[in-house]
């Protein structure tokens, strides 16, 4: 195939965190930006109004809450409340009201790290994980109190993520046990649905990250196995099951530990090898270093795009803007996070 069908072109480099950044989120409305990171902190970021071309600023700093690195946040679907996950074995539920910022809640339970949390589509149930090997939900009660419904135990490692499908009626968690678990509600308890995993279809080595596309038909997988994977869902026999659809492999050489898919059908990924890859579906893109090309049609990826030395470190994370097209968010092990705006081939 040919050559790159498209651009990133960095935009803003955020400084302000003193250690390594490993989360970056979108406010729902995509009027705010959290990062955390290694420095204890969350920093929550805002467009300038007045500038020209596009600037955003920091506009407030969160801490003194938690003592350890805090690993992930997470906004809630309403965009009043900031959950975050740390190292310290909590997670913080954050209210935003009249300019301020303050602490509502503290979740407590975890054994050890917890390394990311997620809020589902409609507000009512946080997930947790954690380097314990367990997955939490919790109901969100009256007075932002929250209560444990359920803790899951399915994995036999480090539980690396967790994130709800768009519809809210699926819960998927990936670990260091190189599996993929889909969790569903049944009788007031969660079950396991589903596990992605095993040879010839499953990855090879720790699952870092999930995002779905935005119907929640389609879902990907990034891993240490320095391929990502692409997973379908259709109905057999009255249940929804996902099957194995592309391997993206011989793209990246090192830790893939991000990935997310735009509105507009992108895949972005960040690595280890400190670069952003941007993939299509169908479409002209450049494949050459692919060491299993997908082929042609319905599930075939190309990749679109690849920007070396994005940071000078590891990238840990990119985010895709909730409703601009092509605004990039990622963060990286050089305490920075940067703005990108993907910029198609005009051919």
């Amino acid at each position: 195939m040919g050559g790159p069908a498209g651009s990133l072109e960095e935009l803003q480099c955020l400084t302000g965190h003193t250690d390594r950044v490993w989360q970056v989120s979108w406010s729902p409305s995509g009027d705010m930006l959290a990062s955390c990171g290694g420095d204890r902190t969350v920093r929550i970021w805002r467009r300038d109004p007045g500038a020209q071309p596009e600037r955003w600023l920091c506009a407030a700093i969160l801490d003194d809450t938690h003592t350890r690195t805090i690993r992930s946040a997470c906004w809630s679907p309403c965009g009043r409340y900031l959950a975050t996950a740390s190292f310290d074995r909590t997670t913080a539920v954050w209210q935003h009201a009249g300019g301020v910022w303050e602490v509502v809640a503290m979740l407590e339970g975890h054994e050890s790290e917890v390394k990311e949390v997620a809020w589902n589509p409609n507000g009512g149930l946080l997930a947790t994980c954690s380097r314990d090997k367990s997955v939490w939900l919790w109901e969100v009660q009256p007075g932002q109190e929250y209560e444990v419904v359920d803790v899951k135990h399915g994995h036999s490692q480090d539980v690396k993520t967790v994130r709800w499908h768009p519809q809210g009626e699926v819960l998927v968690s990936a670990s260091y046990d190189d599996s993929i678990k889909l969790w569903v509600e049944e009788d007031d308890e969660w079950v396991c649905a589903q596990t992605l995993a095993g040879p010839g279809v499953g990855h090879t080595s720790t699952v870092w990250e999930v995002a779905f596309d935005a119907a929640g038909q389609r879902m990907v997988s990034c891993s240490d196995d320095c391929t990502l994977r692409v997973w379908s869902c259709r109905k057999e026999a009255g249940q929804q099951r996902w099957h194995l659809l592309s391997t993206l492999s011989g793209y990246h050489d090192r830790t893939i530990f991000s990935v997310d898919w735009s509105r507009q059908g992108l895949i972005a990924s960040g690595c280890a090898d400190n670069a952003i890859r941007i993939f299509g579906e169908g479409g002209a893109g450049d494949d050459s270093s692919a060491a299993e090309p997908s082929g042609s049609g319905v599930g075939s990826f190309a990749m679109l795009c690849k920007r070396e030395q994005a940071h000078p470190l590891d990238i840990n994370c990119v985010r895709w803007h909730p409703t601009d097209p092509g605004l990039l968010a990622s963060a990286g092990d050089d305490c920075c996070i940067k703005l990108w705006r993907w910029r198609p081939d005009a051919c």
